[in-house]
């Protein structure tokens, strides 16, 4: 095996491992909307009332949009990076119900 030969195989190996890590991310992203939406139904069955579509609708609109606030810097509203204490925009600390 020559260093071309090599070098090649170390090539298709990386441009492998990224597509992995581009599919894993997209997995990663349905399981969390699946996450969501289960949780939203059992919410709905353990609360017993005769619900609509339009209500479930409604409650995974709101449950989604309290997921990404969760997520956002409460002093500028940005995005907050999972692994930083701080925000990276403003310098304010991530709540500890967040940590």
């Amino acid at each position: 095996m020559d260093l071309n030969e090599v070098a090649r195989n170390a090539s298709q190996d990386h441009s492998q491992v990224i597509e992995l890590q581009a599919a894993v991310r997209q997995l990663q992203a349905r399981v969390d909307r699946h996450a969501l939406v289960i949780q939203v139904l059992k919410d709905m069955l353990l609360a017993g009332n005769d619900a609509a579509e339009g209500d479930f609708l409604d409650r995974l609109e709101q449950a989604a949009a309290q997921k990404a606030d969760a997520k956002s810097c409460r002093k500028c509203g940005k995005a907050m990076n999972p692994k930083h204490s701080r925000c990276m925009y403003c310098g304010e600390a991530r709540p500890a119900e967040l940590l």
